[in-house]
């Protein structure tokens, strides 16, 4: 088969995917890369790429030329001449910036995760559960805490979310957090030695077994760290016999 066939089973199989992704899981956020001008590519294959684009309207798109890396299979194919991979890279670039991937999610109600502060410093930067990037009012009480916001404005990589009303502001825990002072991972004889000021011989078959497994613990994980270490460079050398 040609490369170019190849190239079109692929980017079919792609669409069916990333429509079988959508049915199922709605609202979920895809992302890819695209090189333009890989060896072979032809002006109807990089129309169909256009196409793809211009259906999934992908938020987040990486695009690259092909650069052909010294010493692989495809270095040695046919190459799309420069000046044809810079137009295209141009033209599926300015095809990405002409749409905004979040005007539909203006109005929507979501809950989000507040991480950090945005780089302008206007903004504290929160998640959705897509991992949507969403910029909510810089409140300190919102770091770290999970809040629901209603959506009003979007930008190319962002959407912009307000406080609903009376919400609570929640702090996201597996566990229930501990009480102040309570420290974790005491065994139950010794959280009854802190709570009824015991002390004695019954207590010491429980310390020195806590202590002899944490040094074998300490020791296996040592022993491990080297097993990898050794693993890793056997990996190295032999991938340089090969290639």
């Amino acid at each position: 088969r040609s490369h170019g066939h190849e190239e079109g089973v692929l980017r079919r199989r792609l669409r069916t995917l990333v429509d079988f992704l959508k049915e199922k899981v709605p609202g979920i956020t895809i992302a890819t890369d695209i090189i333009c001008g890989f060896p072979g590519e032809t002006e109807a294959d990089f129309q169909e790429t256009l196409d793809l684009v211009q259906k999934y309207r992908f938020p987040s798109l990486f695009i690259n030329q092909f650069y052909p890396r010294p010493g692989t299979p495809a270095a040695k194919m046919e190459q799309v001449p420069a000046n044809v991979k810079k137009q295209r890279t141009k033209e599926l670039s300015a095809l990405f910036h002409s749409y905004n991937p979040y005007d539909h999610k203006i109005g929507e109600r979501q809950k989000v995760l507040v991480t950090e502060e945005s780089f302008d410093a206007q903004y504290y930067v929160a998640h959705n559960k897509f991992y949507e990037q969403v910029l909510v009012p810089k409140n300190p009480e919102f770091k770290g805490k999970m809040i629901e916001v209603d959506i009003y404005e979007t930008g190319k990589h962002y959407m912009k979310g307000r406080l609903v009303e009376d919400s609570p502001v929640i702090t996201p825990s597996i566990a229930q957090p501990l009480q102040r002072g309570e420290v974790s991972g005491l065994t139950q004889d010794l959280k009854a030695c802190g709570e009824n000021g015991l002390h004695g011989p019954s207590l010491a078959p429980s310390l020195q077994k806590a202590s002899s497994w944490g040094s074998l613990d300490s020791e296996n994980l040592k022993q491990l760290s080297v097993g990898f270490a050794i693993l890793a460079i056997l990996v190295v050398f032999i991938l340089e016999k090969i290639y």
